[in-house]
């Protein structure tokens, strides 16, 4: 009776696992093929859409990168780059962004007796020194990168601290406006903690000032000047 009873169960699920039956070798190519069609389509999308927006991306983790070193700079020294020399005269716009990537290099001025030379390094590796000034790679590769400490413009909207503010020159308009996006989250070229002008400073001074001066941007303007409000300086 049990050698029955176990047969009978087995028959049974033969024959339930007989009718859910798969998909034929057709079915299964076409679903196959349907996928991979799904998928080229979303790749090629997606692709064409990052190398659209790369470079806007690229400048916004380089105005980013600027903030960490400087970040970084402070906590191996106690100091900023702008406080970092021994003279006064020498904290220039150019020189405060060179500490951070050739601070003792050929030319570079002479640095405060508490800066611990031992810990000194390049923080931006990516970037270059020409001639004694750190350059960017975008548009034709001339632009100059220069920072120093700023009261923010009230305008800006995001109050009055003073701030490591960072200026690429010669950058083109996409990228700032790419940028802006990326970091302020909307294009406004006078708001925010990214702003550029078409054609002037953010830097008016070591004093204030770092509203964009210079002509707006308009119609058929190909770069800019961009500026950036970095670390909160205290």
């Amino acid at each position: 009776m049990k050698l029955i009873t176990h047969r009978l169960f087995q028959r049974l699920l033969s024959n339930k696992a007989l009718s859910h039956k798969g998909y034929t070798i057709d079915q299964t190519i076409l679903i196959v093929a349907i996928i991979a069609i799904l998928i080229t389509l979303i790749i090629v999308t997606v692709g064409w859409q990052l190398i659209n927006r790369t470079s806007g991306t690229k400048a916004a983790a380089q105005l980013r990168q600027v903030e960490d070193a400087n970040g970084q700079f402070f906590s191996s020294q106690r100091v900023w780059p702008h406080q970092a020399f021994s003279s006064a005269a020498s904290a220039t716009a150019a020189n405060n962004m060179r500490v951070l990537v050739d601070p003792t290099g050929t030319g570079a001025p002479a640095l405060a007796t508490n800066i611990k030379t031992t810990e000194l390094r390049n923080l931006l590796p990516g970037f270059a020194v020409a001639s004694g000034v750190v350059t960017h790679g975008f548009g034709s590769g001339n632009g100059v990168v220069i920072q120093q400490a700023n009261s923010y413009p009230v305008a800006a909207n995001i109050g009055t601290d003073q701030r490591m503010v960072v200026q690429f020159s010669l950058v083109p308009l996409s990228e700032a406006e790419e940028s802006d996006e990326a970091i302020d989250g909307a294009l406004n070229a006078t708001t925010g903690r990214v702003v550029y002008r078409a054609t002037g400073n953010c830097l008016n001074g070591t004093a204030g000032g770092a509203a964009p001066g210079g002509a707006t941007v308009a119609a058929g303007t190909s770069t800019v000047t961009l500026c950036y409000a970095a670390n909160t300086v205290k």
